[in-house]
C-alpha cells in the first residue's frame, strides 16, 4: 500500500539505499579516504564520535574498544549511515572507550582513522532553552506566528515530572527513521543494535525527519540545557524506520520487533489522507498487533499508539474529507488512536473524526499559527528546518536542530505515547487495555460549547465526542488514576450471525433503513470495543452513505460510523465486508437490540443494505 505521515508537511522523498562493497564486473572503484577530523565527545549517558564527512562513501564503520589501541579486528562494529554516531546507554562514568572510523563504498574499506577516546557524563540539571515554547505541555498563553494559546490548554504533564518521567519504559518509534545521535535524543536512546534500519539491515535507522521530531515529542531529553523537552524526558526510544522500506512483512515486523522490551509503539503514519476512500489493513498487519497485545510485556500487551489523520483539509480539485473509521490501521481493535487539538483546546482543522477515536493530543495547527516545538535532523540540510527550502524559514528557529513547525495527529501520538510511559512507570503491570481504559476515565472534556459532547449513559464518568473521543489527554489524572488501578478480567468476545436484511437504500432520502440485531446471553457487560461489519457492494459511490449503530440504550446513545462525503478523484471504495470499530460504547451491556442506520444523502448512486454483523469485546 501507498502510506503517509499524519503530519501536514509537503511531500518528502524516502528513498535510501546502499551499495554492497566488492566490484562490478571489471570497473575498478577505489575505497574511499581515511576519515579525518575524528572528534569523540562527552555527554549524558552517552559519546558522541564526528568526523568529516568522506567524499564517496557509502557508509562508515565505527568500531569501539574498552582498551586503547583499538582495530578493526579487535574493535566492535557499527555501521553507521552519516558522519555522526552516539554510542548511547552509557550510564558508567568511571569508564573510557576508545573508537576508531573507517568509510566504506563499492570499493571497499579505507585505512582506519586516528583513535580517539571519551569518558560519558551524568550532566548537572540546566535548563532547557525552548521549554517556554512548548505549549502543548505547559500552555501560558504563548504566543506563536499567528496564534495566542489559551492558558492550561496543555497535557497537565508538570505536575508528574516530580515523581515520573518514564524511567525504564521503551517507546519504538515506527517511522521514517530516527536521528539516534541529536543531541536532545541520544541520551534516551537504547543500547547500541535495539534500533533497526529496514533498508540495510542494520540498526541505525538514522534516515527522513519525521521520526526524529516524533521521538522528540516523546522523550527529548529534559534539563541537558539543549532544546526542549519530551513529554517522558528520561523513557528510553529505539527506532524502525519502516517508512524507508515499506512492505507488508515489514511492517507486520516493526509490530513486535524486540518484545518483550518495548512496551509501547508510536505510529504516526497510515493511509494518504485527503482520499475520502476505505483503506483496509493486511491481514498480516492484524496478526502482528494480534500477537503483539497477546504476548509482548510479557502477556501484559504491546501499547499501540496511532494517528486518527489528517484528512479534513480540503484541497481543490479533490475535497474530500476524511473520517478516521474509513482507515483499517486506525480503527483496528489492538490500537489506540489519537486526534488533534491546537492552542485553543479546540479541534486541529485538519484532525479526523471518528467513532474509533480514544483521545486527543495536542497536535497545533501550523507553523504561522502555533504549531509544535520538537527535535529537527541535526544541521539544517536534511531536516525540516532547512537552511533553504524548509517548511517555514521564516517563523521556524535560527538553530536548525530543531523546528516549531511540527504538527498533524503525527505530533498528537508521540505526545500520548509519551503520556502511557509516565503511566506505566507509575504502575509496571498495567495491561494493554487498563491503559485504554485510564486513558478514557481521565481524559479532560475540553471544547464544552461543542454540540457533539455526550455522556455515558452506562457509565457516567465517560464523555465522548466524535471530534475528541474521551477528550484531551490529562497527564496527571492518568498517572494518578493507573498509580491505584486494579486490572481488569481477562478479555471476553462475542460475535452474532450476520444480518441479511437485503434492504434497497433510498436515494437522496434523510430517512433511510434500518435493521436490528438482538444480542443475548453475551456475557459481555462492559464493552470495551465493537466492530461492525457491513456491506452494500452494490452501492458503488460510498461516499453517500451516513452510517450509524445505535445502542439498546437508545437514540441518542450512537456510534457515527460514515458520513457523506466526496472522494478524490470522484472514485469511492465500495462497503464490501468493511469493518468499522467504534470505542464510544464504552462500559455498556452488550445485550439488548443493536439498530444500524444507512441513510443515502447525495444524488444519483444506488445500492442495497446487504449485510452487517457486530464482534463485542469487553468483560
Amino acid at each position: 500500500m501507498i502510506y503517509s505521515f499524519r503530519i501536514l508537511f509537503p511531500s518528502l522523498v524516502l528513498a535510501l539505499s546502499l551499495s554492497g562493497c566488492g566490484r562490478h564486473g571489471h570497473h575498478y572503484v577505489a575505497p574511499p579516504g581515511t576519515p579525518v577530523g575524528v572528534v569523540a565527545t562527552a555527554r549524558d549517558a552517552n559519546n558522541l564520535i564526528s568526523w568529516t564527512a568522506v567524499s564517496g562513501a557509502a557508509y562508515y564503520n565505527v568500531y569501539r574498544s574498552l582498551t586503547t589501541g583499538v582495530t578493526k579486528a579487535n574493535g566492535t562494529r557499527v555501521p553507521v549511515i552519516g558522519n555522526l554516531w552516539a554510542d548511547t546507554g552509557l550510564t558508567n562514568t568511571t569508564t573510557t572507550y576508545f573508537y576508531i572510523v573507517t568509510a566504506v563504498n563499492v570499493g571497499g574499506e579505507s585505512v582506519a582513522s586516528v583513535e580517539v577516546s571519551a569518558t560519558p557524563t551524568v550532566a548537572a540539571p540546566v535548563a532547557d532553552p525552548l521549554y517556554g515554547d512548548q505549549w502543548h505541555l505547559k500552555n501560558t498563553g504563548q504566543s506563536g506566528a499567528g496564534s495566542t494559546g489559551v492558558a492550561g490548554q496543555d497535557m497537565n504533564v508538570e505536575p508528574v515530572w516530580t515523581t515520573h518521567k518514564g524511567t525504564g519504559i521503551r517507546i519504538a518509534v515506527v517511522d521514517d527513521g530516527l536521528e539516534i545521535g541529536h543531541e536532545d535524543l541520544a541520551s534516551n536512546v537504547a543500547a547500541t543494535g535495539l534500533s533497526y534500519n529496514y533498508v540495510n539491515g542494520g540498526s541505525d535507522p538514522t534516515g527522513g525527519a519525521h521520526g526524529t521530531s516524533v521521538a522528540g515529542i516523546a522523550a527529548a531529553r529534559d534539563l541537558n540545557g539543549l532544546g526542549g523537552r519530551g513529554v517522558a524526558p528520561r523513557a528510553n526510544l529505539v527506532g524502525y524506520n519502516l517508512l524507508q522500506n515499506f512492505t507488508s512483512a515489514n511492517e507486520a515486523d516493526a509490530m513486535t520487533r524486540g518484545s518483550p522490551n518495548v512496551h509501547i509503539s508510536s505510529n504516526s503514519w497510515g493511509p494518504p489522507d485527503n482520499m475520502g476512500t476505505l483503506d483496509a489493513s493486511p491481514a498480516i498487519w492484524r496478526t502482528a498487533i494480534d500477537n503483539g497485545t497477546k504476548n509482548g510485556r510479557g502477556g501484559l500487551g504491546t501499547v499501540y499508539i496511532w494517528a486518527a489523520g489528517n484528512g479534513v483539509v480540503n484541497t481543490p480539485p479533490d475535497p474530500a474529507v476524511d473520517n478516521s473509521n474509513y482507515d483499517g490501521y486506525a480503527n483496528y481493535h489492538g490500537v489506540m488512536t489519537v486526534a488533534a487539538v491546537n492552542d485553543q483546546g479546540v479541534k486541529s482543522s485538519y484532525s479526523e473524526s471518528g467513532a474509533n477515536l480514544l483521545i486527543s493530543a495536542p497536535g497545533g495547527e501550523f507553523c504561522d499559527s502555533h504549531a509544535i516545538t520538537t527535535a529537527d535532523r541535526t544541521g539544517g540540510v536534511e531536516g525540516f528546518n532547512k537552511t533553504s527550502g524548509g517548511t517555514d524559514p521564516v517563523n521556524d528557529y535560527a538553530n536548525r536542530d530543531y523546528t516549531r513547525c511540527m504538527n498533524g495527529t503525527s505530533a498528537a501520538t508521540p505526545a500520548v505515547a509519551g503520556v502511557v510511559a509516565l503511566m506505566l512507570e507509575a504502575k509496571p503491570t498495567l495491561g494493554w487495555r487498563d491503559v485504554r481504559l485510564i486513558l478514557a476515565q481521565s481524559a479532560r472534556k475540553n471544547d464544552a460549547s461543542e454540540t457533539g459532547w455526550a455522556t455515558g449513559a452506562a457509565a457516567p464518568f465517560y464523555h465522548f465526542n466524535h471530534k475528541y473521543g474521551f477528550g484531551v489527554v490529562d497527564a496527571a489524572a492518568a498517572v494518578t488514576l493507573a498509580s491505584t488501578w486494579t486490572n481488569v478480567s481477562t478479555e471476553k468476545t462475542y460475535t452474532t450471525l450476520p444480518a441479511t436484511p437485503g434492504l434497497a437504500i433510498p436515494n437522496n432520502n434523510t430517512t433511510g433503513v434500518s435493521d436490528s440485531i438482538t444480542v443475548a446471553g453475551s456475557g459481555i457487560t462492559n464493552i470495551e470495543f465493537i466492530e461492525i461489519t457491513f456491506s452494500a457492494a452494490d452501492h458503488t459511490y460510498s461516499g453517500d452513505l451516513q452510517i450509524t449503530l445505535t445502542s439498546p440504550l437508545g437514540a441518542t446513545v450512537f456510534s457515527r460510523l460514515a458520513e457523506t462525503h466526496p472522494c478524490a478523484a470522484q472514485t469511492c471504495t465500495t462497503y464490501s465486508g468493511w469493518v468499522f470499530g467504534s470505542v464510544r460504547h464504552l462500559g455498556e451491556a452488550a445485550d439488548g437490540t443493536w439498530t444500524l442506520t444507512v441513510k443515502d444523502l447525495a444524488v444519483k448512486d444506488t445500492g442495497t443494505f446487504q449485510s452487517w454483523s457486530l464482534k463485542f469485546y469487553g468483560r
